[in-house]
């Protein structure tokens, strides 16, 4: 009786001493579950989900050497950099081997009877979705350490770890959409994050891998060169972090390196890579952003006039003027930890907003710092909440717009009234936060490294 007593009490007292990781533990397996409940949710209206699914399956028909350069594709030719394109293949390749589910369950039953049934019918998909979804994960854990880190709040940090776990743009972009942008956030927010603290050599390969996914982090190039100039690594962590960058490089390219890894390169980059970016030449593809205030989107060209300069010229212009505007305010801040967080967001956004050729998706590289930024302060909040409805409603309408015929038209009568008003609210939100980029107060936490 005695060590009955004794052990509950032992127990109590772990639970309480560990309560805050089985809080977030159990609070990451909810968000797991959720996501993996839309896998199957969707599939018609996904298209780029389907085409993902032929990229992956076509790897191991066509070999890997073959894969970029075959031209006859049912949807589109691959287009993404090699990583991705093997995430897809050993999507494929796992579901392949469905199974040995099978095998396993009919010899130790670990593997329910019903989950088998699922797979068999749904698992490819899943595997496909899997990456971003734990990303998404794994974003939420590092929301919580920063915004933890910024206020010394245990509460405000949970609290924005939830936010985000538990949020629809969050759950729709890789649950039920299947895109792949929370893995190349994490990579890239990571590589900051590490930067920060004064490990160049693994930031490095970071970056890159986040580049290799999809090169959406790009546009922090000028703001990760900034702060690389400031942390003066060591020559040693600069070669060991260019060393294992060109492992990685090495490991994912050559495989499909038809005649050497320099000329298969180039042939991406001009044949794959560029094109995709700039292929549909419109002033917004299908971002709610200042272009679709004035000009009309998916049509208006981007060579279009804004105050007498080319659309795409001009969202060069505020991109550059911003990151001068956030290189100033993060020198008179010393580049805390913080301030690094508010111009990752203006930066990122600016690019959203003002970029020629943008889908809804590209917000995505700004959202996270948005979200520390505004537990960090709570002055943001409402423009983190402004955005979020905007471009939630972004993402519904570019995911629908062919297949739901009421939420296009919705978006879209009285000559795109509220697209527009929409593309307004971000501009503003946008700009509010900025206005105050130098008044920006955080509570607590550890700034500087």
């Amino acid at each position: 009786m005695i060590d009955q007593i004794d052990f509950k009490r032992k127990l109590t007292s772990k639970i309480r001493k560990h309560k805050q990781l089985i809080i977030l533990f159990g609070l990451l397996i909810a968000g797991f579950l959720l996501r993996i409940y839309f896998a199957d949710k969707f599939i018609k209206e996904s298209g780029d989900l389907r085409l993902y699914a032929d990229w992956g399956e076509k790897f191991w028909e066509y070999g890997s050497k073959e894969f970029y350069f075959f031209e006859k594709w049912y949807y589109s030719p691959p287009n993404y950099p090699p990583l991705l394109s093997l995430i897809y293949a050993g999507s494929y390749w796992l579901y392949d081997h469905k199974y040995v589910l099978a095998q396993i369950h009919n010899a130790t039953k670990l593997v329910p009877a019903f989950f088998i049934v699922y797979f068999y019918d749904h698992g490819y998909y899943l595997l496909l979705k899997l990456p971003g979804i734990l990303a998404d994960l794994g974003l939420a854990y590092l929301i919580y350490k920063v915004v933890f880190q910024l206020t010394n709040n245990t509460k405000r940090a949970l609290a924005a770890f939830s936010f985000y776990l538990f949020n629809p743009i969050s759950i729709f972009l890789s649950g039920a959409w299947g895109q792949t942008d929370s893995l190349v956030a994490f990579f890239g927010m990571l590589s900051f994050l590490v930067l920060f603290t004064g490990n160049a050599w693994l930031s490095i390969p970071l970056l890159f891998i986040s580049f290799y996914i999809k090169p959406n982090f790009g546009v922090f190039i000028p703001l990760y060169i900034l702060l690389f100039i400031v942390k003066r690594p060591k020559i040693a962590q600069v070669a060991f972090g260019l060393f294992f960058a060109f492992i990685v490089f090495y490991l994912t390219t050559e495989p499909f390196a038809k005649e050497g890894l320099a000329s298969f390169i180039s042939w991406l980059a001009k044949e794959r890579l560029l094109p995709t970016a700039t292929v549909t030449h419109k002033a917004s593809v299908s971002a709610f952003n200042f272009h679709t205030i004035f000009f009309t989107i998916d049509k208006t060209s981007d060579k279009a006039g804004v105050l007498g300069i080319p659309a795409n010229i001009f969202g060069l212009i505020i991109y550059f003027l911003t990151n001068i505007l956030s290189f100033i305010y993060l020198k008179r801040k010393k580049y805390s930890l913080e301030s690094i967080m508010v111009a990752l967001f203006a930066i990122g956004f600016s690019s959203f907003l003002f970029w020629t050729n943008m889908l809804e998706r590209y917000f995505f590289s700004s959202y996270v710092p948005l979200i520390v930024v505004a537990f960090a302060d709570l002055r943001m909040f409402k423009y983190m909440i402004l955005i979020s409805l905007t471009t939630f409603l972004n993402l519904i309408y570019s995911f629908f717009r062919r297949t739901v015929g009421v939420i296009a038209d919705l978006l879209t009568k009285d000559n795109f009234l509220m697209i527009r008003t929409l593309s307004v609210v971000n501009l503003i939100s946008w700009y509010f936060v900025l206005k105050q980029i130098y008044v920006v107060k955080f509570k607590g936490g550890a700034n500087n490294s």
